[in-house]
């Protein structure tokens, strides 16, 4: 006959097994989403250290690489009139898609920054931001220093100083950007692209990467005209890419790309552009290179097209052509002098985000425009200041990737 369980004694249940087989446990939070996990880190001490230890966070968004969506957009604040050097960096606050969310912090919050600098953001990759603060002293100018955030997790690291690695030179003209791809590896590599003065057309490059943390020169020297303003990069399958104007925005100029694996800028790999009289930025979205062009440098244009590359770089391949005057008459009231800013392209935040959608200012409310049928989705209707060289204008705003990068 078998032993009957004693009356005192209690069957352990699933949670209290799961807490005591920490591996098991791990593999459970594995397929938790990154704001989530931040969540959890106050269930208990032991879960804290579990998900900030960085073999999870490693293992985390390595799993998650493929999976990552665009859930929100951070907006740069406009600058004051009265005072352009001054912008309050703490309005930086990402807008979600998911209109039930409500906005968390600014990516600066813990950053100690002077309250007489200024910061910006510079470039969004994968979940991480790269920032910059421009800093002042008695109303003078000093070179910027830069840093690399995760606006999920509110971790940061500053960069190595690239003006001291550039000290031989006097007043070194530079842009920053980076790469960050999680399906190849968990670290982030940093790219200078520099000259030595402002005038000058050759360009040159260093790197550095989250395990050297110090400028490395790399590359040859590539001359191009002096005045492209290598601005807004794009990480795209091992390399950063630029849709270069020149300073002022008023004329195409040529695309280039830093090459990570050969560590050295070209341009003799992109496609020429699909018209010139176009203004573009570029966007990755479902899985390609995508540029957005605009027919006119007006502030009324209403003719958006959207390209993409080509899998073999022989080609811009058009995708949509529209004609927004068309289709506001279903959400706005009709007239023809509507203003709109496009900010970015991003993968259709509903369904399996093979298609795409435009995030788009309409008369100062934020709005998704779905390529696919061309509905709309209002994300919020606060005032948002228009800027008199809109559309043609580079996009002020950056992809909101969840991550537990860095």
């Amino acid at each position: 006959m078998q032993s009957r369980r004693s009356s005192n004694s209690k069957p352990s249940s699933s949670a209290e097994e799961i807490e005591r087989n920490e591996d098991l446990l791990m593999e459970i939070l594995l397929r938790m989403g990154a704001i989530t996990l931040t969540r959890f880190k106050c269930v208990s001490k032991r879960w804290c250290t579990l998900i900030s230890s960085p073999y999870f966070c490693d293992r985390h968004v390595r799993r998650h690489a493929n999976i990552t969506k665009v859930t929100g957009i951070l907006l740069e604040p406009e600058e004051d009139d009265d005072n352009p050097y001054t912008v309050n960096h703490n309005d930086i606050k990402p807008l979600f898609f998911d209109t039930t969310r409500y906005r968390s912090s600014s990516p600066f919050a813990s950053v100690n920054i002077d309250p007489d600098d200024s910061a910006y953001l510079i470039q969004s990759c994968n979940g991480l931001l790269l920032c910059k603060i421009i800093h002042y002293y008695n109303d003078l100018v000093a070179p910027e220093s830069f840093f690399l955030c995760n606006p999920t997790t509110n971790r940061y690291t500053f960069l190595p100083d690239p003006y001291e690695a550039l000290e031989s030179h006097e007043s070194p003209w530079l842009y920053m950007n980076f790469a960050f791809d999680p399906s190849v590896s968990s670290e982030y590599t940093a790219i200078c692209v520099w000259k030595v003065h402002e005038e000058s057309s050759c360009y040159e490059t260093m790197v550095c990467s989250s395990s050297d943390r110090s400028w490395r020169p790399c590359g040859t020297p590539l001359m191009a005209p002096a005045n492209l303003g290598l601005h807004y990069g794009v990480y795209f399958k091992g390399s950063v890419h630029w849709i270069c104007f020149d300073d002022d925005h008023d004329e195409m100029s040529l695309s280039l790309r830093f090459d990570l694996t050969e560590e050295r800028l070209r341009d003799d790999t992109m496609p020429p552009m699909p018209d010139l009289d176009y203004f573009y930025f570029p966007a990755v979205a479902c899985g390609h290179l995508n540029l957005v062009g605009f027919d006119d440098v007006s502030i009324y244009t209403n003719i958006i097209r959207v390209y993409q590359m080509a899998n073999d770089y022989s080609e811009w391949i058009l995708l949509h052509i529209v004609d927004l005057s068309l289709h506001w008459s279903r959400y706005i009231i009709s007239r023809f002098d509507f203003t709109f800013k496009v900010l970015h392209l991003i993968p259709d935040t509903q369904g399996d985000c093979t298609h795409m959608a435009l995030v788009m200012v309409v008369d100062n409310s934020l709005v998704v425009f779905r390529l696919k049928d061309h509905t709309l989705q209002r994300i919020c209707g606060y005032f948002l200041k228009s800027s008199t060289e809109w559309p043609h204008s580079p996009p002020i705003s950056f992809e909101y990737i969840e991550s537990l990068g860095l």
